[in-house]
C-alpha cells in the first residue's frame, strides 16, 4: 500500500516539475507575459482587446461582467448601419444602401417616360452595397435586350434600372426615403425629349446614354 502511494507522489512531484519548466520556458519565450503568467495560463480568455482607451477580456465579453462601457465596445463591433434606405408605395419592396449614392441623372428617353409616366430621375450605388429588406413585390420586366426594370407588381410602382453585366444598380430618386445632399448633376437621350416641358437649366445634356449612365 505504502508503495503504490510513493508511486502516485513521484508522479505528482514529475508532472508538477514538468508544469514549472514549461511555464519557466515561455516566460523566457516572452517576458511581456510577466510574473501574472500563471494567471493568464489559467484563462483562455486571457487575450486582450483594446477599445476606447480600455481594455477587456474575452471572458468580459462573454459573461458581460463588463456592462455600461461594454455597450461601447459592442457598437464599435457592430455592422456599419445603412446610410439610406428607401421603398415603394405599398411597402412590398425595401431596401437599404450602405454605400456613396451617385448624384441624381435625369433620362429623358421613351422607355423610361412610358414607365414612370415623365422623364425618370435615377441615382445609383454598387450593388454589393445594395440589400433588399423586403422584395416579395418585386418583379422584374425585361425592357430591351441591354437592360431590366424593376417594379413593385402590388402598387406598380418603378423603382430600378439595370443594365446587363453593370456592378450598379440604378434607384429611382423618389423611392429614396432620405435625398439630403443628393443633386441632379446632368440629363441624357435629350434626343427623345418630348416638346410639353423645357428644360432650361445649365447642367450638362447628352444627346443619348454617355459614360456615367443611369
Amino acid at each position: 500500500m505504502n508503495g503504490s502511494l510513493n508511486i502516485i507522489e513521484k508522479k505528482f512531484k514529475i508532472n508538477r516539475l514538468i508544469l514549472r519548466i514549461n511555464m519557466a520556458k515561455s516566460k523566457k519565450n516572452n517576458p511581456a507575459l510577466g510574473a501574472d503568467y500563471s494567471n493568464k495560463m489559467r484563462s483562455r480568455y486571457a487575450e486582450k482587446v483594446k477599445t476606447s482607451g480600455k481594455t477587456y477580456t474575452k471572458l468580459d465579453r462573454r459573461e458581460n461582467l463588463v456592462t455600461g462601457e461594454m455597450n461601447e465596445y459592442v457598437k464599435e463591433e457592430k455592422i456599419k448601419e445603412a446610410n439610406n434606405r428607401g421603398g415603394c408605395l405599398c411597402g412590398a419592396i425595401k431596401f437599404e444602401i450602405y454605400g456613396e449614392i451617385r448624384h441624381i441623372i435625369n433620362c429623358h428617353c421613351g422607355q423610361c417616360r412610358r414607365t414612370h409616366g415623365h422623364y425618370a430621375a435615377y441615382s445609383s450605388v454598387k450593388k454589393t452595397k445594395f440589400k433588399f429588406i423586403r422584395d416579395k413585390g418585386l418583379k422584374w420586366f425585361r425592357s430591351s435586350d441591354k437592360a431590366k426594370r424593376g417594379f413593385c407588381k402590388e402598387c406598380g410602382a418603378s423603382l430600378f434600372y439595370q443594365r446587363n453585366g453593370e456592378k450598379n444598380i440604378s434607384i429611382a430618386a423618389g423611392m429614396l426615403d432620405s435625398t439630403i445632399g443628393l443633386k441632379t448633376i446632368s440629363h441624357i437621350f435629350m434626343q427623345d425629349k418630348p416638346d410639353y416641358y423645357l428644360i432650361d437649366d445649365e447642367l450638362p445634356k447628352y444627346k443619348k446614354y454617355h459614360e456615367n449612365g443611369l
